[in-house]
């Protein structure tokens, strides 16, 4: 995992990128200096200084408190009611710093500025090494009641699976890296062969995105069917949601959609439209994101310039 920042201006172009490396499960001081250093690197790249920051806005790996100022918990991470703001307020004093959940972020990003860009219901899902998503309606992040609406991936897909505060039978548990890499290990226990690296498979271990595109390209079909598992999961719960909500617009991003290829998104596709109950007047609507990595950045930029991009 990445700590990415950037440096945008007044009309939306980034001037700057920073990367490091996550601290996995480092806890809050690790984190806050990831984040830090990650905010210098982009400086640096765009030839600015801390004091020419005027806002900042930050996309965070899980739910979020009321006032959008503490990560509420984030197990990858090792945190637990993680004051953000207040974190970096020596680093960045006296600058308004506004939070988001990180696909939230990402989903507004492309509401705005990419691929749903004058849509009214958007629905955004991103597939990575977990499953997130986001609701938008006219622009802004739909919240609701919890002020963290849109966790797709925490929808049960698979009841018998389904276990009391686990990812057993969700949507991430199937769709997401960890639910890929579970399913193949355990057909890698009963005998079957993979050509991923072990390290990807170790349960504290990380599946990459190259990892499955290397093994697709070399006719893994454990690989295959694992991808195509996931991709049938993800357009049955979008056949569901379009079955209740028939949003405008659904946008596929993330780290699986992005690096398998175009075509887990067509899989998406015939899935959704195959489990879709009525498409008569309408066809379910998938695109993948137009902003890659950089929606998170613009999304969070939106965040940091309007103060509030939601409902």
């Amino acid at each position: 995992m990445l700590v990415l920042a950037g440096v945008v201006d007044r009309s939306w172009s980034v001037l700057g990128r920073g990367k490091v490396k996550s601290p996995f499960r480092g806890g809050p001081p690790e984190m806050t200096e990831a984040l830090v250093a990650a905010a210098d690197a982009a400086l640096a790249a765009a030839g600015a200084r801390r004091e020419d920051v005027a806002a900042i806005g930050l996309g965070v790996p899980g739910p979020l408190d009321e006032e959008r100022t503490t990560l509420l918990r984030a197990a990858n991470l090792g945190v637990e009611k993680w004051n953000v703001a207040a974190a970096l307020e020596p680093a960045f004093p006296g600058i308004a710093k506004r939070l988001e959940n990180d696909v939230r972020a990402a989903a507004l990003g492309e509401a705005r500025l990419g691929a749903a860009k004058g849509e009214r219901l958007v629905v955004a899902i991103w597939v990575g090494t977990g499953i997130g998503g986001a609701v938008v309606l006219d622009g802004k992040l739909w919240l609701g009641r919890n002020r963290n609406a849109g966790e797709i991936g925490q929808s049960f897909i698979h009841i018998k699976r389904a276990g009391d505060g686990t990812i057993d039978g969700t949507l991430e548990g199937i769709g997401a890296k960890v639910g890929m890499a579970s399913y193949i290990r355990r057909r890698v226990e009963r005998g079957e062969r993979t050509a991923l690296p072990r390290t990807a498979l170790e349960r504290d271990g990380r599946l990459k995105g190259s990892d499955l595109r290397k093994a697709l390209a070399a006719g893994d079909s454990l690989v295959e069917r694992a991808v195509a598992r996931s991709a049938r999961a993800v357009g049955v719960t979008i056949s569901t949601l379009w079955n209740v909500f028939s949003p405008d617009l659904f946008v596929l991003g993330g780290g699986v959609a992005e690096d398998v290829g175009g075509g887990y998104l067509e899989r998406v596709r015939v899935e959704a439209n195959r489990h879709a109950f009525f498409t008569d007047l309408a066809d379910v609507r998938i695109v993948p994101s137009a902003l890659g990595d950089d929606a998170g950045l613009l999304g969070a930029a939106v965040l940091a310039r309007e103060g509030r991009g939601a409902v």
